[in-house]
């Protein structure tokens, strides 16, 4: 009889170890999921910041309109406006070849050939605010643009693609690579003396 009693409470020792034991397992795995999704909705946000690649008007009007809404000071729309309308001091790397115009060059003209070997030449780039890809051929479409190329340049942060072919928003959203917030990324269909 008395083994009859140990085995019964060794069952329920068991029983209640056991129960114990899922519902801690229970926690553990609650615990983790918990904390797990934090981290992936940061990496959704992170990716939700980088704007997709529009055309350059539709780029600036959306820039206007949230200056506006939030009453900026200091208007990067009207500043991006300058650095595409007014003459600048600039380099121009084209073909393995760097030309440097004016003292402190502040946009970087090159095509979508060059782009690849841009750091392998020593380019004046402390002041560069803007680069200026272009799409020459039907065939550059087929091209990557890494922006990654541009990492050496410090206070860049407009990159416009100018294509002298017709291409889609989607084919230039495919082409660029490692797009980040650190870059306002945009671009503009010319051809010849007409404009898209």
């Amino acid at each position: 009889m008395k083994t009859k009693k140990a085995n019964l409470l060794t069952i329920r020792n068991f029983n209640a170890v056991g129960f114990k034991k899922s519902h801690f397992l229970f926690i553990i795995f609650l615990l983790i999921l918990l904390c797990s999704a934090p981290l992936s909705a940061q990496q959704r946000n992170d990716s939700e910041e980088i704007q997709p690649i529009t055309e350059s008007r539709t780029f600036l009007s959306n820039l206007r309109a949230r200056e506006t809404s939030n009453r900026a000071a200091y208007s990067n729309a009207q500043h991006i406006e300058e650095l595409l309308s007014k003459v600048q001091p600039s380099v121009y790397y084209l073909s393995g070849s760097v030309k440097t115009y004016g003292e402190k060059p502040v946009c970087l003209f090159t095509n979508v050939q060059s782009l690849s070997r841009i750091n392998e030449v020593s380019i004046e780039g402390n002041n560069l605010e803007m680069a200026r890809i272009s799409i020459e051929t039907s065939t550059d479409l087929n091209a990557t643009i890494d922006l990654e190329q541009f990492n050496g340049f410090k206070k860049l942060r407009y990159i416009q693609i100018l294509s002298k072919v017709p291409v889609t928003e989607q084919a230039i959203n495919r082409m660029v690579r490692n797009n980040s917030d650190k870059y306002s990324v945009f671009f503009k269909v010319q051809k010849g003396d007409s404009e898209q």
